[in-house]
């Protein structure tokens, strides 16, 4: 492949976005390159007062079917895919009386601002693009002699290069430039495939998807640790318009890595027990991707008092996501005490201007999460990604089963939904205790999370806070993220005082289990659904 630089004579410009093209088109025609142009970008750069040549002059016919049809042409593909260094193309070309084009300057039309939203169906097939990604595409596939300007942030590294050549471009520039013409053009195919499958194939599943449209939002300050790199991007994983992502930042520092992570934890742990408890008022308090505090009351300043002393220790430097707007009160809490980020649908004027005071603390408004989203949740491993459905909420009560003599009290079994969602959110292996305090406040009151052992998840976690809060062990319900395998779990519960257990059930040794509650007189209940979270 020649690396030469190349001098550009004539230039095919049709853009959707006309930000920054009168720079652009003056200095091309200050090096005497003829201007080929369509519908109004033609208009546009006349109104400049710079001569255009019309596409209807290149192609040989007018533009048609009302700007459908307008530079996909013989005579335009060609003027960018001939290639100039070969004697049988250069002769063809000139048998044919193909002109080359040498730059492509091309934005595509906006697809890209009606998908994820309400448009009807017209207007999102209106705006995909079909001249706009060919001539992309070609000029692209010729970087060896043709230029192609995809993105607007490119003009001024273009405008630099071709100045200081004397109106030509080099070998690397041509290069760089069409490998994000083919990035630019495989994201919006992307992006409309899922946005139409997303809309209308009834039986649409993200594993039928094998591909991803990612928009890159912003870079980090590092990754997980100060050593890596990290970058949010964004991509249509959910058929509802409220994710994390668009969340509107209101202040505070950028978000790390890791904040982003943990605000995904606490805004999904909260909305799922808000999408339960859809008339009470719920505060999620996250360290590190698990809940250390979680409450549900009458009262938002209530269900944040439990929730932090759920444990204080924890909770400080935590991520907060309330179900409702934060109002001053809860400000005032928040304001004495070290907190990363807060998460509401909305803020009251008092607590945002209070709030302002700190500067560093991010304030992110976004709605509660929708119930039963069909999300599919992506993660990457060595060499390829995993991909799954999210671990919806629905059904729940329906598939719960008592398995043992004794029965749970009522109390007990208001507990049951509250603290599976509770235990849900923690990393397995998990044990989560909840209680109702003496006030009707439903709270997480002990939690073991991320062991390889689930007695030490009990024994040496979720039953030490408990019992460091001074809570009756015996008034709470222990749920297990998985069943027990072996009646020693059971054994360890009677040890420790706990009366109510929920578990998935569905291990071998099921029947000893449950011989081991009868035995003590322990109630439990199945559900015949595990949650994992790893």
């Amino acid at each position: 492949m020649r690396q030469e630089d190349r001098l550009i004579k004539r230039a095919l410009v049709s853009v959707t976005d006309k930000t920054n093209l009168a720079t652009l088109v003056e200095t091309l025609r200050s090096f005497n390159v003829e201007i080929i142009s369509t519908g109004g970008t033609k208009k546009f750069i006349e109104d400049l007062g710079i001569p255009v040549t019309s596409i209807e002059k290149v192609t040989g016919n007018p533009e048609a079917f009302g700007g459908r049809m307008k530079s996909i042409s013989f005579p335009v593909t060609s003027a960018l895919l001939y290639r100039r260094h070969l004697e049988t193309d250069l002769t063809e070309a000139r048998e044919l009386n193909i002109e080359a084009i040498d730059l492509v300057v091309c934005n595509l039309y906006p697809f890209d601002k009606y998908a994820g939203t309400k448009a009807d169906e017209d207007t999102l097939i209106e705006n995909i693009d079909i001249g706009g990604p060919l001539m992309l595409r070609a000029s692209a596939k010729n970087y060896e002699s043709v230029t192609v300007l995809s993105d607007i942030s490119d003009y001024e590294a273009f405008l630099t290069t071709f100045k200081a050549s004397r109106g030509a471009t080099n070998f690397k520039l041509r290069r760089d430039l069409a490998i994000k013409t083919f990035t630019r053009v495989a994201q919006y195919d992307c992006l409309i495939a899922e946005e139409l499958s997303v809309r209308f194939l009834e039986d649409h599943k993200a594993g039928d998807l094998p591909w991803l449209s990612l928009k890159p939002l912003e870079s980090l300050r590092y990754g997980e640790n100060p050593h890596q790199w990290a970058k949010v991007f964004k991509f249509k994983n959910t058929k509802s318009n409220a994710s994390l992502v668009d969340a509107e930042v209101l202040q505070g520092k950028e978000l790390s890595y890791n904040n982003w992570m943990d605000s995904d934890a606490a805004w999904r742990v909260m909305s799922d027990v808000t999408n339960i408890n859809p008339a009470k008022k719920v505060v999620a308090i996250i360290k590190h991707a698990n809940p250390c505090g979680l409450a549900v009351s009458e009262n938002i300043f209530s269900s944040l008092e439990e929730a932090w002393n759920g444990d204080s220790v924890s909770s400080f430097g935590g991520i907060i996501a309330f179900s409702e707007m934060v109002d001053l009160e809860c400000a005032k809490f928040l304001n004495e005490r070290f907190i990363e980020v807060v998460i509401a649908p909305d803020y009251s004027a008092e607590a945002l201007k209070l709030f302002g005071k700190k500067k560093n603390v991010r304030i992110l408004k976004v709605p509660v999460r929708e119930k039963n989203e069909s999300e599919f949740i992506v993660k990457s491993i060595s060499g390829g990604l995993l991909m799954q459905n999210e671990d919806e909420m629905n059904g729940q009560k329906e598939e719960i089963k008592l398995v043992t003599t004794t029965a749970m009290n009522k109390d007990a079994m208001e507990l049951v939904d509250f603290g599976i969602i509770a235990c849900k959110h923690l990393k397995s292996n998990g044990i989560a205790l909840v209680y109702k305090t003496p006030e009707g406040r439903l709270t997480l009151a002990g939690a073991g999370m991320g062991q390889p052992n689930r007695l030490d998840s009990l024994r040496l976690l979720a039953k030490t806070r408990a019992e460091q809060k001074g809570l009756p062990l015996d008034q709470m319900v222990l749920i297990s993220d998985a069943f027990f395998p072996f009646a020693d779990s059971v054994e360890v519960c009677n040890e420790v005082g706990i009366r109510s257990i929920v578990q998935p059930g569905g291990s071998i040794r099921d029947d000893e289990v449950i011989e081991a509650c009868n035995r003590f007189g322990i109630a439990m209940v199945t559900t015949g659904k595990r949650h994992f979270r790893h």
